[in-house]
């Protein structure tokens, strides 16, 4: 971290509850606009070398750091106007040419191509890549919505590739898995080099307004409802993109988790429901991860889900005793 954003950081520490979000660059606080009775909720970032501020729940943004100062403690303000003064360009509001430059760039492989669109493809590679495809589930509908891929190029054949779009459509992330069971000289999988926690896997085919079905990946996505989207992971925390539109939105969740990870499935609604979500959890037990259901069985565990309790983390104890 910079020598400044570094001071910056123990200045804000000191007058009040932060936290530094995993990359070290954003700190988040409670917000002061918002005014929460719960301070231990921080909702508000300040982005520590840039010098803005951004509340994903309110949506307050602004560069007057020192003025969320003065909110907080009204005599640090000269402090903070030292501190957080910027030598370039000053922005008055949190504009869409500041989040242009948050956005890393996301090519797809060169050769890409769609598989909707290449039914008839005299490549041999390509055409095993459709046949796995359809093997792990993939029917027109999907392929459509999903637009997975393949690639000709070295790197990436016999890869079935899924690509990513923000709620612009443009290109935000994407993987590639290999389609071959024997991976000896190469990797399982291959995926864009970005931040995954400023990710929201196809958000362009979200409705943030309908109930949200989340799984674990994008595989996983061809056996779920339209309305989902993956974590890319296991986790989903606080300082995650996906987890502030949620909140921001009021989404209700459908959590469709591995079952050996069940714990994890109980924190991630645990702290859903803290924000007022209300969260149902799918029981996935019996198989190995939602990707390796028929869409029947997602289809009836989707209808016979449960709605997250409290007493869900106590019976998750005793189970594990």
């Amino acid at each position: 971290m910079l020598e400044k954003a570094a001071k910056r950081l123990k200045f804000i520490k000191s007058i009040t509850n932060a936290s530094l979000s995993k990359d070290e660059v954003n700190l988040n606080i409670w917000c002061p606009f918002c005014k929460s009775s719960d301070r231990n909720k921080k909702k508000l970032s300040i982005h520590l070398e840039k010098c803005y501020y951004h509340c994903w729940v309110c949506d307050k943004k602004g560069s007057n750091i020192s003025y969320i100062v003065s909110l907080i403690n009204k005599s640090k303000c000269k402090e903070a106007e030292s501190l957080f003064r910027t030598s370039k360009k000053k922005f008055d509001l949190f504009s869409e040419e500041i989040e242009e430059t948050l956005k890393e760039e996301v090519k797809l492989p060169e050769n890409f191509s769609f598989l909707v669109e290449n039914y008839n493809t005299q490549d041999p590679d390509s055409r095993d890549v459709l046949k796995y495809a359809i093997k792990r589930g993939f029917n027109k509908h999907k392929l459509y919505l999903l637009r997975p891929g393949f690639s000709t190029s070295y790197d990436f054949s016999r890869y079935l590739i899924l690509p990513s779009y923000d709620k612009n459509g443009d290109l935000n992330y994407y993987t590639a898995r290999k389609i071959d069971a024997d991976t000896h000289n190469s990797f399982k999988y291959k995926n864009a080099t970005v931040s995954k926690s400023n990710i929201i896997f196809n958000e362009i085919n979200i409705d943030w307004n309908r109930e949200l079905t989340i799984v674990e990946g994008p595989l996983d996505l061809i056996k779920t409802n339209d309305n989902a989207t993956c974590l890319l992971g296991s986790s989903l925390t606080e300082d995650m993109l996906l987890f502030q539109e949620i909140v921001k939105n009021k989404t209700k969740v459908k959590l469709a988790l591995d079952s050996d990870i069940f714990y994890k499935t109980l924190k991630i609604a645990n702290l859903l429901s803290s924000y007022d979500i209300s969260v149902d959890i799918l029981d996935t037990r019996g198989f190995e991860d939602v990707g390796a259901m028929t869409h029947e069985a997602f289809k009836s565990v989707f209808k016979n889900s449960k709605q997250y309790n409290s007493n869900d983390n106590l019976l998750n104890k005793i189970r594990n005793l």
